[in-house]
């Protein structure tokens, strides 16, 4: 059965089991062309906002890493410069 036939197909008619499968694969298998020809894409102010956010996330943790190792930095020297050397 190709897609127009499928399309058109009378749904209020008896169909078989049979019938029913290869209307359905008919129509999938049109949709999923569809689907392959043209992708959707995302909107472009989506996708610079998407991108926006993530910077802004990725900026926000280096800062909190960078903090982290400043404290670290700290500590060890506080803990090195307790150390007595003999």
């Amino acid at each position: 059965m190709n897609y127009k036939d499928a399309l058109n197909a009378a749904i209020t008619d008896k169909l078989t089991k049979s019938q029913l499968i290869e209307l359905a694969h008919a129509l999938q298998d049109r949709c999923l062309l569809n689907e392959l020809d043209k992708p959707e894409l995302i909107p472009l102010n989506s996708y610079i906002k998407d991108v926006t956010s993530r910077m802004d996330i990725h900026h926000y943790e280096m800062r909190e890493l960078n903090k982290d190792v400043r404290n670290v930095w700290t500590y060890v020297k506080d803990k090195v410069s307790t150390l007595s050397i003999t």
